[in-house]
């Protein structure tokens, strides 16, 4: 910052020219003499007054030093009586014999109480005017005296400059922008150094306090540690590095922010390596250790990092991040660590290996990024057992949740952007031991991820679950703005009433089989997807039962024969049928169901986007009802049952009439036919077969 630049430039000048002054003033002039005349030289030269309150110290042998106390400078013209700067206390000392030698030697320097009050009014002039007009007229006449001589020469030529050390105690900087209203304050600085001497541990510290009002922030920060140089100075230690930082204001949590950093650190400059020790850092409820290496500075820098995160509570930390987070487990969340090992150079990042624990769970893997255009990614992980269903939602946050998104819905939603999609080069592999979600339980997951050019393939995919195996594959295609899906799927040996019950809560089918979906759709809402739904189904169960409806009970019911307090399910041996989508309207003709009385087929729709059902099934009584209150009167007589309705509490109905009356012009024709055949019989026995023959003319 020129500000400052100058003004300590002006305020080391100030020293040097009393240095100077009292030298020869010694003998010669009092110190009030003195005063007024470093005053005047500043004033004629930056237009601002410069106030001298306190004593003159001066020493000069062996040291050339002056103590100087209750400084100011003056603001310029029309920014009122407030100084510029405050001084409270300053002393340099500069060696004598060490000049002769060219070098130069400086003790400790020390300033004490420093104020500097900045101002810009509206009209956009500063208090420090004189200042500034000064540097540049001195930066002028230097370019001029290089130009002149054809080079420029160094200020301090061939000198060898040592200084013992720094000491600033209650330093204060505040900034005042009338135009912009802008207020920054810098209080409390103090900066300690000791002499830098080559391969001597040099300690530094450094501490403030920040205020800023545009964005509101305030700021407390420390600093510490150990300086070591090399002789050539091209490298550097940090021993006990130490950094203590403390935030609050616009943008943060509401209790703040605190962070520590502890480490060894080790820059060589030769070797162009910049390697951290003994990392640590804490704070937001994180601890993270480790260590870190940056190598081939001067090319492409090489990163090498182990890190370790020490358990910790996401949930909190989320909370303080300003992002609440509720689970259907409150411990959900609550225990998370890990460790890493990340190897980066130029294109290419490794992480391997990549061990994570939260909670219950256990992840371990490796991830390599072959580029950060695209990027082009190779994964591959393996998860010992989770429970998605901890992390869920509550149901009452979740049912919220879902009506916030159907209004949503209804409303013009804002389109995904798939662009990130498009441009990823994704291959990984991952394998889960046991997963539950949505209340499905799983094992031995098996999934293959491939993603290019905005095609997602998730194939193979294959788990174990309720006795049975599930096989199958997933495209997502974002090519174009409405995404595409298609999916087939296989599951075989599947118990399925366990399997429904844990999916749905309510179970309307049981026994082991086999189901075949191969489908496709498109859109971005279930509406759309709906509408959109095409493909072909088959199914195949055995030894099972349809649960809810008594097919036998309700013929029963409908002949007037006695009601029973048999089970509401429909027992069957075998259940199979194959069926179409088209458009969201699954169509099935073929539907089989065998049970020990009775046989039964069916064909119908399900309107999937209008959530409706219209279904018929024939039904054929084949053995014996008495033993279940019934009788063998319908024995052999087609029964019809209609399903229509919603889909979600479809009513069945049983048209015994029709099925009575079709069943009784059947037996009109079979007892037509008997009356027939036993007449032929009759003239068969009387006229002989050869008249019967001529009688027919055969």
């Amino acid at each position: 910052m020129k500000l400052l630049k100058w003004f300590f430039g002006l305020l080391f000048g100030v020293i040097l020219l009393a240095v100077i002054a009292v030298v020869v003033a010694t003998l010669v002039v009092d110190e009030k003499v003195v005063k007024e005349e470093i005053s005047t030289r500043f004033e004629n030269t930056t237009g601002q007054r410069l106030y001298l309150d306190g004593p003159l110290n001066w020493s000069v042998f062996p040291w050339v030093g002056i103590k100087l106390a209750d400084v100011r400078i003056g603001s310029a013209p029309g920014f009122g009586e407030e100084p510029l700067a405050a001084v409270q206390k300053l002393d340099v000392k500069v060696g004598i014999m060490p000049l002769l030698e060219k070098k130069v030697a400086v003790d400790t320097i020390v300033l004490k109480g420093v104020r500097l009050n900045l101002r810009k009014n509206k009209d956009g002039r500063t208090n420090w005017e004189g200042l500034a007009g000064a540097g540049e007229d001195k930066e002028k006449e230097a370019a001029a005296e290089g130009k002149a001589g054809g080079e420029e020469q160094s200020q301090f030529g061939d000198f060898e400059i040592r200084l013992k050390g720094i000491e600033l105690e209650d330093v204060s900087l505040h900034f005042a922008d009338e135009q912009e209203g802008v207020n920054v304050k810098l209080d409390d600085l103090a900066v300690k150094l000791g002499e830098l001497v080559a391969e001597k541990p040099v300690p530094l510290r450094v501490s403030f306090k920040l205020e800023n009002t545009k964005p509101v922030m305030k700021l407390d920060f420390a600093l510490s540690t150990d300086m070591t140089f090399s002789k050539d100075y091209q490298r550097l230690d940090l021993a006990a590095l130490a950094l203590d930082l403390k935030a609050a204001g616009e943008g943060l949590p509401a209790q703040g922010v605190k962070l520590a950093l502890a480490a060894n650190v080790g820059l060589d400059n030769k070797q162009g390596v910049l390697a951290l020790s003994d990392l640590s850092v804490s704070g937001l409820n994180v601890d993270i250790t480790g260590d870190l290496r940056v190598s081939e500075l001067h090319a492409k820098p090489k990163i090498e990092a182990k890190l370790a995160l020490q358990n910790t509570n996401l949930k909190e930390l989320l909370e303080i991040a300003g992002v609440r987070v509720a689970t259907a487990d409150p411990k959900a969340l609550t225990r998370v660590s890990g460790k890493i090992h990340v190897l980066q150079q130029g294109e290419a990042l490794t992480a391997k290996p990549i061990a994570i624990k939260l909670d219950d769970s256990s992840l371990d893997g490796e991830l390599k990024l072959l580029s950060f255009d695209g990027p082009v990614v190779r994964a591959s992980f393996k998860l010992d057992a989770i429970d998605l269903d901890r992390y869920l939602p509550p149901k009452s946050e979740e049912a919220a949740a879902a009506g916030k998104e159907q209004e949503q819905t209804g409303a013009a939603a804002e389109k995904p952007d798939f662009s990130a999609l498009r441009k990823l080069d994704l291959d990984a592999r991952f394998s889960v031991g046991s997963l539950k979600i949505n209340g499905l339980t799983m094992q031995n997951i098996v999934l293959n991820v491939k993603s290019r050019k905005g095609v997602l393939r998730m194939d193979p995919v294959s788990a174990a679950l309720y006795e049975g195996k599930f096989q199958g594959g997933i495209t997502l295609d974002v090519r174009q703005d409405t995404p595409r899906f298609s999916a087939k799927k296989t599951l075989s040996g599947i118990q399925i009433e366990p399997l429904l019950n844990d999916l749905t809560g309510k179970a309307q089918l049981s026994g082991v089989g086999d189901i075949k979906v191969d489908i496709s759709s498109m859109g971005l809402d279930d509406a759309a997807i709906k509408r959109n739904l095409n493909g072909s189904f088959s199914i195949r169960f055995r030894d099972g039962a349809y649960i809810g409806f008594n097919l036998a009970q309700a013929i029963r019911k409908a002949t007037g024969q006695a009601a029973s307090d048999e089970p509401q399910k429909t027992d069957f041996a075998e259940l199979r049928g194959t069926g179409v989508i088209k458009n969201g309207v699954v169509k099935n003709d073929d539907l089989y169901l065998a049970s020990p009385a009775l046989r039964v087929t069916g064909k119908g729709k399900v309107d999937l986007v209008k959530n409706q059902v219209n279904y018929l099934l024939t039904t054929k009584v084949v053995g014996s009802l008495e033993g279940q209150g019934g009788s063998d009167k319908l024995k052999g007589v087609a029964i019809p049952v209609r399903i229509k309705g919603d889909l979600n509490n479809p009513s069945p109905s049983v048209d015994l009439e029709a099925a009575l009356k079709a069943n009784a012009e059947h037996k009109l024709e079979e007892k037509k036919q008997e009356l027939m055949d036993k007449a032929g019989e009759k003239l068969k026995d009387k006229l002989g077969t050869g008249a019967l023959k001529g009688l027919f003319g055969k």
